[in-house]
């Protein structure tokens, strides 16, 4: 069912065909930052999706996951699966890390990819869009790169999960608030992220 909430909405929809089954659950979830007051918010991108408030479980995983776009182009190496005791989701945020330089000078993360889903009546408005952070190959070295995903909404999360009663709520975390603030120079966020959780009812 579709629930609207602060800056963001989601469609949480689920399979369960027997007790012993696990759960089919898909989330869609838009981008809905354009309605913040402060232009200085309209740009930032929903990064964090997590089913939270389940029953505490030391364990929870994920199985047959797929991530699409709503072009329906696969994203799901773009995501990095991330759980605690209560909650299980994902995070637009993945590496390549070596554990180790590969030789002198390099460093152990050679790239990061930041993904998340942005509103596209930001991308329509030249004033919003020109605050989102660019690729780039930090300097001087130039041995990494940061990349940044900004996927239109709606992107959907698709998977199974076994899980004691259905699931009630889903965090999500609005991140590189604020862009480059103006500067296209600048390479990081301008604001620190933001949270907050619908409850599906």
């Amino acid at each position: 069912m579709p629930t609207r909430n602060a800056l963001a909405s989601i469609r949480l929809s689920y399979v369960h065909k027997t007790p012993a089954a696990p759960y089919h659950i898909t989330i869609q979830v838009w981008s809905h930052s354009y309605d913040h007051p402060d232009p200085n918010h309209r740009s930032a991108m929903v990064s964090g999706v997590y089913l939270t408030q389940l029953a505490v479980n030391p364990g929870y995983s994920v199985s047959n996951l797929r991530i699409t776009d709503r072009y329906g182009i696969d994203e799901t190496w773009l995501w990095t699966v991330a759980s605690s005791t209560t909650e299980i989701g994902f995070d637009g945020y993945a590496e390549l890390d070596t554990g180790r330089p590969c030789q002198p000078g390099f460093p152990n993360v050679l790239w990061g990819a930041y993904t998340g889903i942005y509103d596209e009546r930001c991308l329509a408005d030249p004033a919003c869009d020109a605050r989102r952070l660019q690729t780039y190959l930090p300097l001087p070295a130039r041995t990494q790169l940061s990349a940044y995903n900004y996927l239109l909404g709606p992107v959907t999360f698709a998977f199974d999960i076994k899980l004691s009663a259905i699931p009630i709520a889903v965090r999500l975390s609005m991140r590189h608030v604020g862009g480059n603030g103006g500067n296209p120079a600048q390479r990081w966020a301008l604001l620190p992220s933001e949270e907050f959780v619908i409850q599906v009812p």
